[in-house]
């Protein structure tokens, strides 16, 4: 298990403009574990102690350039529906995918969002998705694309393709 990675994120993040954000942090097991016996650094990693704006902007500054960080903003509910075919919350269907895992499921933490618990994924959750994800019919994408926009604009799709990608590549 050393040396893997594992896909940590918050029950979705409140914004400004009152919309459900979410993101996504890879991390390994140690910092996993780390994260679970020292309430300290949790708060740390967490940027529970910053204070100032500049603070707040380094942080972030830092997180977005790790490669370990997926930032999603409120782009998450679309890409939900691109990846099920699947209005979030509204879904009534039974036959759930692994892809529903993606924004909706998930193991929560005793950590704090601002909407519940931070959430993650395990290992095999993780490259189940990355595998559905490599698997997903692009001609399926560009209709439910057509579905949400009217047009094929699959930037974010790509971007978070990559990302679960890349962790799986990480794992192996």
């Amino acid at each position: 298990m050393q040396g893997r990675s594992q896909i940590i994120f918050g029950e979705p993040v409140g914004s400004v403009c009152m919309g459900i954000e979410a993101s996504y942090r890879r991390i390994t097991p140690d910092e996993f574990e780390n994260l679970h016996n020292d309430a300290v650094y949790a708060s740390i990693y967490f940027g529970d102690d910053l204070e100032t704006d500049e603070e707040i902007h380094a942080y972030f500054k830092a997180l977005r350039s790790s490669g370990c960080y997926l930032e999603l903003d409120k782009y998450w509910r679309s890409l939900h529906f691109l990846f099920t075919g699947d209005v979030p919350f509204a879904s009534r269907n039974k036959n759930k995918t692994v892809l529903h895992h993606v924004f909706m499921g998930g193991t929560p933490t005793a950590w704090e969002a601002t909407y519940g618990m931070v959430r993650y994924l395990p290992i095999n959750e993780v490259i189940k998705i990355a595998e559905a994800l490599e698997c997903m019919p692009e001609e399926t994408l560009k209709l439910r694309v057509g579905t949400l926009l009217g047009s094929y604009e699959g930037r974010t799709y790509r971007d978070c393709k990559l990302f679960c990608v890349s962790g799986q590549n990480n794992i192996q």
